[in-house]
């Protein structure tokens, strides 16, 4: 029975990787794609890590898994809160527990919303969200002292200097300093080991789905995008920029030569790039038309913590160790952009990365604003005016707004906006839900991040059965169901993604079953109370996610 190999590579877009193949770079991608299938694999919307890592592990639309960004976002106790996203927030079954349920066996490595992993899950390490090394990230218990004895250093991902006494912005300059020279040093060291331990573990487990994610290309681009298209051979950021790539497309075409006899190999990455503009804060705009209405109170309970905390300079540690608090009082002080909020003026609100709610009589716990005529009129304004707001040159900032019931075919899902917002792809901006006490809503934004998401990934799929040289569109929760009619398994009754049969040759599809769609179940997982999300914050401000 075929067997897949998940090799992701996050944030691969084919702008950058068609240049450096038609430069002689990586001909190791170039020959695997002319000998089997590419093409565009649509991200979701929104084009985040959690959010599309979240479709792809199963395979259906975040409305289902309920993973809209960053932040798993509640409104309680008049409070906007929003909880690290993880594997114990997504809401469907996952491709661990459907391989579980089928008595398939699955390796994962660095796959992204695979933290906290649980011991059914089989081998896996964990990927982005992951706290620390401290906490319990892989499984079997004894997996890291059995990659250690093997000589493998494995990582988590690159430290942005973490060991330098700086702040964010110092640290990451020094990161960047005299061409990049520790970023790279950091991103291979962390490459390196993780394909060590990758190839041992595919010799040494039985295994039906291998998966991996290689995060090199996503960390490059976000700080180095401009530099990609540069052409300056004196440049040390250039030439160390090829180097990787060229060190990646000899990893790709290793990992190829070790199961192309045995699996098919399916390339995917989460999302595609471009470049980045700066930063849009939708509180501050909604403050500034009138949607969104603080408190003018100086003496509110949560701008006094705040004050004294700073005074302290215990600010960071001490607001972290009250949001793990479970007392609804303390939570009151902690989240002081809207500890303040005055709800009886307050008509819509930023909820999350990428969109806007509204405060709905009925629904929002303070709401202010009559479902039905009063709603529509309010959402169908705000979306207007958003896609009314231009730039310093007078440019569309946005591509398109989206009511929730548009993009997912469902309305009022509790973790969801109301609407969705999109960038233009040519000027595209970062969002920061959570400030709200900026004077302007856009700026330039930070001088060290270059580039940023964007929805066009790649797919691409070599081996038996796989047509050569057809080019195919997909999106990305359409993978795992692929996955599975490779492997002539049972389609889940949950799944919103389809077969990519395109990608494969008659004969191939003629020799599948057909089988009747089942039921599987999702695993309960539960984050420790011990799980210190610290180091994920830092890594995910570091990237300019948060």
């Amino acid at each position: 029975m075929p067997k897949v190999f998940l090799l992701g590579i996050d944030g691969a877009t084919w702008k950058v990787l068609d240049r450096f193949m038609a430069e002689g770079l990586m001909p190791n991608l170039d020959e695997i794609t002319r000998r089997g299938t590419r093409g565009v694999l649509n991200s979701t919307i929104p084009y985040l890590t959690p959010v599309a890592w979240s479709s792809m592990l199963t395979g259906v639309r975040p409305s289902k898994h309920c993973i809209f960004g960053y932040n798993v976002m509640e409104n309680r106790e008049g409070m906007i809160i929003g909880l690290l996203a993880n594997r114990s927030k997504i809401k469907s079954p996952t491709v661990m527990d459907i391989f579980t349920q089928l008595g398939r066996k699955v390796v994962s490595v660095n796959m992204p919303m695979t933290y906290p992993p649980q011991p059914q899950d089989g081998t896996i390490i964990s990927g982005l969200m992951t706290p620390s090394r401290e906490s319990t990230f892989y499984y079997p218990r004894n997996l890291m002292a059995e990659l250690a004895e093997q000589g493998i250093d494995y990582r988590i991902d690159i430290n942005i200097a973490r060991e330098v006494e700086a702040d964010l912005e110092q640290r990451i300059e020094l990161y960047l300093a005299d061409g990049a020279k520790r970023l790279f040093e950091d991103l291979r060291k962390v490459t390196e080991e993780r394909e060590k331990a990758v190839h041992y573990l595919m010799a040494n487990r039985e295994w039906d789905l291998f998966q991996v994610n290689f995060i090199s290309m996503d960390r490059i681009q976000h700080y180095l995008w401009n530099h990609i298209w540069e052409d300056d051979p004196g440049s040390d950021t250039v030439r160390r920029i090829r180097e990787h790539y060229v060190y990646l497309d000899s990893l790709i075409g290793r990992i190829y030569s070790a199961v192309k006899d045995r699996a098919i190999l399916m390339i995917c990455s989460d999302h595609g790039f471009g470049d980045y503009k700066g930063n849009f804060y939708p509180a501050v705009w909604l403050k500034q038309k009138g949607y969104y209405v603080e408190r003018d109170d100086d003496l509110t309970p949560g701008r006094i913590v705040k004050r004294v905390l700073k005074s302290l300079g215990l600010s960071r540690r001490i607001l972290r160790f009250l949001e793990r608090s479970q007392k609804t009082v303390v939570k009151k002080l902690i989240y002081v952009g809207t500890s303040q909020v005055s709800w009886r003026k307050t008509r819509a609100y930023a909820y999350g990365t990428s969109g806007i709610r509204i405060n709905l009589k009925g629904r929002d716990q303070y709401g202010i604003v009559e479902p039905g005529r009063e709603y529509e009129d309010l959402r169908r304004k705000i979306a207007q005016e958003l896609m009314d707001i231009t730039d310093d040159a007078g440019r569309k900032v946005m591509k398109a707004v989206y009511p929730v019931e548009d993009l997912y075919g469902v309305a009022d899902l509790p973790e969801a906006p109301d609407l969705f917002f999109d960038f233009q792809d040519e000027h595209f901006y970062t969002t920061y839900d959570a400030i709200t006490e900026n004077t302007v809503f856009m700026d330039g934004g930070y001088a060290w991040r270059q580039g940023d998401h964007r929805r066009d990934g790649v797919v691409a799929l070599a081996g038996r059965g796989i047509e050569p040289g057809r080019t195919i569109t997909a999106d990305i929760e359409d993978l795992l169901p692929t996955i599975m009619f490779v492997e002539d398994l049972p389609m889940s009754d949950n799944f919103d993604g389809k077969i990519i049969r395109e990608a494969f040759t008659d004969d191939f599809v003629a020799e599948r079953k057909v089988q009747d769609k089942r039921f599987f179940e999702r695993t309960e997982v539960e984050s420790s109370d011990t799980d210190d999300g610290d180091e994920v914050i830092d890594r995910l401000k570091g990237l300019g996610y948060i």
